[in-house]
């Protein structure tokens, strides 16, 4: 099994470099037959990030695309339970690295997870630090 930098996963999703975009695509394939590919939980989280940055990338096609690396034959994205979850969760107000953070808490076993984020709170996934 081969686990990829963040990097090497947007340029495959992105397509938005002429030379490292085919090679990273190549890599990516290769290994995802030949063992597998582990995409790690922080490595998922930055994706969203990268992607949700990208121009023409709007929090609708980030998810389609996360939801099909998770999908992807030969891909193991740690914890998929919680990535998947995360997805599921994410709004335009919250994303899928808060939903993400929720998920992970709650498979922790923590008995709250406490933020500034309102808009978190109002989703029922955290509570309010109060000052």
């Amino acid at each position: 099994m081969i686990a990829f930098d963040t990097n090497i996963l947007a340029r495959v999703l992105l397509g938005d470099d002429p030379r490292q975009s085919p090679a990273a695509h190549k890599a990516v394939i290769r290994a995802a037959r030949n063992g597998g590919v582990f995409v790690p939980l922080l490595v998922f989280a930055e994706l969203s990030w990268v992607l949700g940055a990208a121009p023409g990338w709007d929090p609708a096609r980030v998810r389609r695309a996360l939801e099909a690396l998770l999908n992807m034959e030969g891909i193991e994205v740690e914890a998929a339970g919680m990535a998947r979850e995360a997805l599921a969760a994410a709004t335009g107000s919250v994303g899928i690295v808060d939903n993400l953070i929720a998920a992970v808490a709650r498979g922790r076993g923590c008995s709250k997870f406490l933020t500034f984020d309102l808009r978190l709170v109002r989703t029922g996934r955290a509570e309010l630090l109060k000052t």
